[in-house]
């Protein structure tokens, strides 16, 4: 995937805030962040953007689609249409939720 390797002198600043906090989590230890939370401010910014009033930061795209269909409430015995050109993730994602991917 083109780009992922690009990073810029912004970009490796904004990595090193937080690095140097030793804290790499979303959640929690306020006293060691030293004022560092980028997670909290760009959840904040992209509901901002979107008109969200809600938005939640994920390590990946699997993470992403697991918590997508936890919030629509899928789960054991659901149906969920999946695209038939797709990355693993995708049926993974449904699987793990105790849903039953199908392919249209």
């Amino acid at each position: 995937m083109p780009g992922f390797e690009i990073f810029g002198d912004e970009e490796k600043k904004e990595v090193a805030d937080v690095l140097g906090t030793g804290v790499l989590f979303r959640y929690g230890f306020e006293k060691a962040r030293n004022g560092q939370f980028k997670a909290a401010e760009f959840e904040k910014t992209l509901c901002s953007i979107t008109g969200s009033r809600y938005s939640h930061l994920c390590s990946s795209g699997t993470a992403a689609l697991s918590t997508a269909l936890a919030a629509c409430g899928i789960g054991a015995g659901d149906e969920v249409i999946v695209p038939p050109f797709t990355f693993v993730a995708t049926f993974e994602a449904v699987l793990t939720a105790g849903a039953v991917p199908r392919v249209l």
